[in-house]
Order: C-alpha cells, then structure tokens, then sequence
C-alpha cells in the first residue's frame, strides 16, 4: 500500500484498529473522542465498516484454516494476495453450492496489537511524516462527512 500511495494511488486506503500506527493508506479509529461529535460520528462508521470487515475474515479463516496460520507471511504478497483470493472464490462457490461453513471454536492469539495514541509520536519530538499526513487525511474525511 504505500508504493501505491507513493505512486500517486490515493484513493485507496485500508482500515485497521487502534492496535495499528495511523497512515495516509492505512485509517485508524479516533481514540478517546467526546460523543456527538464529528470525530465520534466517523467512529461509529469506522467501527461498522470494520466490523463487516472482521466477520468476513472470521468466516473465511474458519473455512480456510490456512489463512490462520501463524499469522505470519509465508509467501510474497502477491503469492499471498493470490491465496486470500482463491479462498474468496472458493467460499463463494460453496456459497452458491450451499455447502455448510463448519463451525469450530478457533482460538486467536493475541499477536501484540497495542494500542497507538496518533500524537504520541509527534508530542516526542519524533515527527513521522506518514503520521502526520495520515492525521491530515483522516482529519479531511472528518471535515467533508461528518461536520455538520
């Protein structure tokens, strides 16, 4: 994602939790935001859309036990991206075929996610330019869609 973004690609972003550093491809929720506000309001989006995200994953790693492994990259990202996608295929066909999902009670590990504060960085006198130009884009979302 960021040789796309370096390219000019900026339209394109991914959305991950608190447990990941905020970039200008890679959105992160606002933490600790007062409620009716228009940081409070992309949240609740945020949150929806990373929810419909998460159950997608869950489905497709209790189909695909291949994609839990170790949750580390085995492959180069394109092998990798190839896999991911051949599962999508495959579920959707099992979908249409209405082949039951078999639902096993997978245990995830907790893989060191923490939690960021986005000025952390900046208040330490280590100003990260990729932070800040993600504050800036997520701050330009907040301003068009959620300001009233």
């Amino acid at each position: 994602m960021t040789s796309l973004h370096d390219r000019g690609f900026n339209s394109y972003f991914l959305l991950g939790d608190s447990g990941y550093v905020l970039r200008p491809w890679l959105l992160t929720p606002f933490l600790n935001v007062e409620i009716n506000t228009p940081e409070y309001r992309f949240n609740q989006v945020f949150c929806r859309a990373r929810s419909t995200i998460e159950r997608c994953n869950g489905v497709l790693k209790m189909r695909f036990r291949c994609l839990l492994k170790d949750r580390t990259l085995h492959y180069s990202p394109t092998k990798a991206s190839k896999i991911v996608l051949a599962c999508v295929v495959l579920h959707n066909l099992c979908i249409v075929e209405n082949i039951p999902l078999i639902e096993e009670d997978v245990e995830e590990d907790d893989f060191g996610m923490y939690q960021v504060n986005d000025n952390e960085e900046i208040t330490q006198n280590r100003q990260n330019p990729e932070l800040v130009a993600g504050l800036r884009f997520r701050q330009n979302i907040v301003n068009r869609l959620f300001t009233d």
